[in-house]
């Protein structure tokens, strides 16, 4: 009897340890997936210089690509791309600021689920990251951006 009990205690402690490190595993992977992701397009969008038709066009064949479906909504001033039931692959927003010479900088948000082996989609968190300052960036696809005066 004493036998028995101590093999189901085992047994427990084992499969908590196989669910906790497939659910870490499948967290590192959404998690670097997203973060993946976001550094791209923060790549293309300063390597077009803007977020213009090239640049898009640029980003949606990335996106497909490398399999990223992960979706959200976007907020404030933000565009979102792809637009599926409200909710979008990457949101872009950006900044402008008005002094000596006109500098941009671009807001990119991407998606991370976390989604666990048993339980499913749990949450979906942004994951934001922005560009280096784009000296008068084209913009072709409708974003409007705040714009900031130095006062100068």
């Amino acid at each position: 009897m004493r036998e028995s009990i101590g093999g189901t205690w085992i047994f427990g402690i084992v499969v908590t340890f196989i669910v906790l490190f497939s659910s870490y595993l499948a967290i590192s992977v959404n998690y670097s997936k997203a973060f993946h992701v976001k550094n791209e397009i923060v790549s293309i969008i300063e390597k077009y210089e803007g977020f213009n038709n090239a640049s898009k066009n640029a980003i949606d064949t990335y996106v497909k690509g490398y399999g990223y479906g992960v979706r959200g909504s976007c907020s404030g001033n933000e565009r979102g791309v792809d637009e599926s039931n409200g909710r979008f692959k990457y949101c872009v927003s950006c900044v402008t600021k008005v002094d000596s010479l006109t500098k941009t900088y671009y807001t990119v948000k991407v998606f991370f689920k976390l989604d666990l082996p048993i339980v499913g989609n749990i949450f979906t968190f942004p994951v934001t990251g922005s560009t280096k300052s784009i000296h008068f960036a084209t913009n072709d696809n409708d974003i409007s951006c705040s714009i900031l005066d130095s006062g100068v």
